[in-house]
């Protein structure tokens, strides 16, 4: 009778059997979180990347603004502008906004 709950339904894992099992999940395991780090590393070099090419095309916009910048037709034209200056032998003409009401008002008292 022992022997017939035995041979019944039920079976006997070998201790390699039992380690083979835990070794597969072990691997799978490491395989699976390798896999997903890789897959998260992929993901943050590619909006690096992506940041990079952002990044460049501003570098490359701003080297052309600090040309221009630097050219002296601007050099001269900031000179005229915001600083009044003007070349040898030049006159400056200043032509004034006309008067608010407010302003006549005050001209007016005086």
């Amino acid at each position: 009778m022992a022997q017939d709950l035995k041979g019944k339904g039920k079976t006997k894992l070998s201790f390699g059997g039992v380690f083979f099992l835990v070794l597969v999940l072990w691997v799978s395991f490491h395989f699976g979180r390798n896999a997903l780090e890789n897959y998260k590393l992929k993901q943050q070099i590619s909006a690096l990347q992506k940041q990079l090419e952002v990044l460049e095309l501003r570098g490359a916009e701003l080297e052309k603004e600090i040309k221009e910048w630097q050219s002296p037709e601007n050099v001269e034209r900031i000179a005229r502008e915001e600083l009044g200056l003007v070349k040898p032998g030049e006159v400056m003409y200043i032509i004034s906004e006309p008067l608010t009401s407010e302003v006549e008002r005050d001209v007016k008292k005086r």
